[in-house]
């Protein structure tokens, strides 16, 4: 099934319904992803009768898909009209997203995605976007976050995979700050400025390509709200001052910042913005797809972009439903070149 293409979009609807991820609540985040992908690929699988195997279909089932779909669920479709870049589309079947979407009225529900790209492509953060919204089938959503992490930042630093389920938890909550905050030396507070700054230059000019694309979308009254993830103050402080549309949501993960920079703790209190932790690994992308695709036969060197949606209700603040989509590209990084 996979042979003619060159790209793969996976759904894995809502997650908190499968029994095999319920059973490991204490996986991070990564092995929760990896997970997700795996189950939705392993059923795609059996519903098909194909192996997920790039180059396993012979021309006659590429042919006539249909007949290995005639007892199947599943959505399996091209959505690419370049037939050097044909797309095939993964969904589980029985999901019960929209089942889930229906029992409340909409006004109810509070819906949340963290957008996870390594590229300042407008196409893929429209594509992953979309994606978003036809799972939901929802008309808007109330807050994006954009966590973007170019390659170019990661080519010196590796992160031990290792070390990541004590480094990382699973669960993002508020901060809070009292009189007992660890304090800084002055050292440490330029060193950490630096740092800052350098971090800035990098991934600011990338950060602004993508952001006038979900400015777009607050304008048109699709999403309410935008986050950024992993900016550092003098980064918040410049995007906020550009854009049309301001951050209302700021991230950081304390795994790898023992204590909230003073700085951009007054900055998000004096502006009117969350700040959040999060526990989201930051090659997550890479790392996800390595574990997943890779062992599955799919030849993948890194996910495209990947969005994790959660639906809360109101109300009771209890969370309803949570799901990822997900791009790759298939065949190794020499294979596009």
């Amino acid at each position: 099934m996979l042979k003619s293409a060159s790209k793969v979009t996976i759904n894995t609807g809502n997650v908190l319904n499968l029994i095999d991820i319920k059973k490991k609540a204490a996986q991070n985040v990564t092995e929760e992803l990896s997970e997700c992908i795996k189950l939705t690929l392993s059923e795609w699988s059996s519903q098909n009768g194909l192996p997920v195997q790039n180059g396993i279909s012979s021309p006659k089932e590429l042919e006539h898909p249909e007949t290995s779909q005639q007892h199947s669920n599943y959505m399996v479709v091209s959505t690419s009209k370049a037939p050097q870049e044909a797309v095939v589309n993964i969904t589980r079947p029985h999901d019960d997203v929209q089942n889930k979407m229906a029992e409340e009225e909409r006004k109810n529900l509070k819906i949340g995605v963290k957008i996870f790209i390594n590229e300042d492509s407008t196409i893929a953060l429209t594509e992953c976007l979309e994606k978003v919204f036809t799972a939901l089938q929802t008309d808007y959503i109330d807050n994006v976050i954009l966590a973007y992490n170019p390659d170019l930042l990661h080519t010196d630093e590796v992160i031990d995979d290792s070390n990541m389920k004590s480094n990382y938890t699973s669960k993002a909550s508020p901060i809070s700050l009292g009189s007992n905050m660890v304090r800084m030396s002055s050292t440490e507070m330029d060193a950490d400025s630096v740092a800052d700054a350098r971090k800035c230059e990098a991934i600011l000019p990338g950060i602004k390509i993508l952001w006038e694309v979900l400015e777009d979308y607050v304008e048109e009254g699709r999403v309410h709200q935008l986050g950024v993830a992993d900016v550092g103050g003098g980064c918040l402080r410049k995007l906020h001052a550009w854009a049309r549309v301001r951050p209302a949501i700021a991230q950081i993960n304390l795994a790898s910042c023992c204590v909230v920079p003073p700085t951009l703790h007054a900055f998000c209190r004096a502006n009117d913005v969350q700040l959040l932790t999060h526990a989201d690994p930051p090659d997550l992308l890479s790392i996800a797809a390595i574990k997943t695709l890779s062992d599955a036969g799919v030849g993948c060197d890194n996910l495209d972009w990947c969005a994790r949606y959660q639906v809360h209700i109101k109300c009771r603040g209890v969370l309803a439903l949570k799901g990822y989509v997900c791009k790759a590209t298939l065949g190794s990084k020499n294979d596009k070149k």
